[in-house]
């Protein structure tokens, strides 16, 4: 990272390109490959590269631009309401259609017609009603991810060890949980309260989009709702995946490093380390940003590995098998967006270099990118996208991460004292 960019209008309307190009491409057919959305996909990615290449830094986004993301949301949610997937129909997904058309509808009005507070209170509110109608009427999505969820969330009140479980009635995986502990820990509470992960899951999108309001107050209320707008959000609602965590505890590290408030900065990193493995990625990132530092990463890196152990000790070739060794022996498969898949449909077959030859482009870019908030997420969507485009199996709930990731990049450039260390 380089501390000397100075802000400018071509890097904000390039990163509003990238977001409207992932967010089209991700939910043109629900995640899952076609030419046009891995051609949107793709594109996006080498313009938000050329932008973090070339160190540049994004500028608080204006009214206009901002108008073009939530009208490319708008369409989406007109010409393409979520549908397909949904485990629903009749009345009951009408009424998640319409809910979402307005609460684009209504953040779209906002830009213009309302005070920054009342218009964020709106369109939260309409996303926090759509959600809450979503998880009322999909009483079961139908994909593992619930199930697993679920059942680990009830086991831990037995004291089971949710890498030795089997998810009943799963259709997908069975005796597998890929993921890292505090993804359950974390959402347990809302299956013993409410039910249901997913309103812990809702929850954190809603509460997203509340920290980025806190980061940047001044700006349009527009740009903090981008997280609850995007096409097809409703979808990532109803699988239960866990990217919305994932994204308030990144989202909250950010807002509590700028806020002064190191404890809870490494507490937030911590706890996204130990809830998906891929987060770990972003720690170099974290290192490099000045505010944050390598001690606090080595920290933050500590602390997780602390909370991971206890699985981990209990029995540690069950926790190989789930969050390690299922993960890297996935095979590529033709329905998944990414690249592999493309090449796979076309007889070309391509091993583990693939994707770190990418990563490894992704990092010598981040090092050109200016040493802020925005620099930091901006670097860590491009790490996080590369990854999604270069992997194995890919879909729309991955992109969903550095598709927020970019919002939080113009959002902290909004800010005005954002200015490179």
């Amino acid at each position: 990272m380089v501390g000397s960019a100075q802000p400018s209008a071509l890097a904000t309307r390039l990163v509003v390109l990238a977001w409207c190009l992932l967010s089209v491409g991700a939910s043109v057919h629900e995640g899952e490959y076609s030419p046009a959305g891995l051609a949107c996909v793709v594109l996006g990615l080498l313009l938000l590269a050329a932008v973090v290449a070339a160190g540049l830094a994004p500028r608080r986004p204006t009214r206009d631009e901002l108008a073009v993301a939530v009208a490319v949301s708008l369409v989406g949610a007109i010409a393409h309401p979520v549908d397909r997937l949904m485990h629903t129909g009749g009345g009951d997904l009408v009424a998640i259609q319409v809910l979402a058309l307005v609460t684009v509808a209504a953040t779209a009005l906002g830009l213009g017609l309302l005070r920054p507070r009342t218009a964020w209170a709106v369109g939260a509110g309409l996303a926090l009603a759509t959600g809450c109608v979503v998880i009322a009427v999909v009483t079961n999505p139908k994909i593992d991810v619930w199930y697993l969820l679920q059942q680990s969330s009830s086991g831990l009140l037995s004291g089971d060890d949710m890498y030795r479980q089997h998810w009943a009635h799963s259709h997908g995986l069975q005796a597998v949980y890929p993921y890292l502990p505090m993804s359950t820990v974390l959402l347990a509470p809302f299956r013993w309260i409410a039910g249901d992960v997913r309103v812990g899951l809702l929850l954190a999108s809603v509460g997203t989009s509340a920290l980025l309001r806190r980061l940047a107050p001044a700006a349009p209320a527009a740009l903090s709702l981008l997280v609850l707008v995007h096409p097809h959000w409703a979808f990532l609602v109803d699988q239960s995946w866990t990217e919305p965590l994932l994204l308030f505890l990144l989202c909250a590290a950010v807002l509590a490093t700028e806020r002064r408030r190191p404890v809870l900065a490494v507490l937030a990193l911590a706890a996204a380390l130990a809830a998906k493995q891929h987060v770990v990625l972003l720690l170099p990132l974290f290192a490099l940003w000045p505010a944050f530092g390598w001690r606090r990463t080595l920290a933050a890196a500590a602390v997780a590995a602390l909370a991971i152990a206890p699985w981990v000790v209990a029995g540690p070739a069950d926790f190989w098998h789930d969050a390690v060794h299922a993960n890297l022996t996935l095979g590529v498969i033709p329905r998944a967006l990414c690249v592999p898949s493309f090449l796979l449909r076309h007889g070309i077959t391509v091993g583990f270099w693939f994707p770190l030859l990418a990563l490894l482009g992704a990092y010598a870019a981040c090092l050109r990118g200016p040493r802020t908030a925005a620099g930091l997420a901006l670097g860590s969507a491009l790490v996080l996208w590369t990854v999604d485009a270069t992997n194995k199996q890919s879909f729309f709930n991955h992109y969903t991460l550095p598709l927020g990731l970019l919002v939080l990049a113009l959002t902290a450039a909004a800010r005005p004292n954002e200015e490179p260390a």
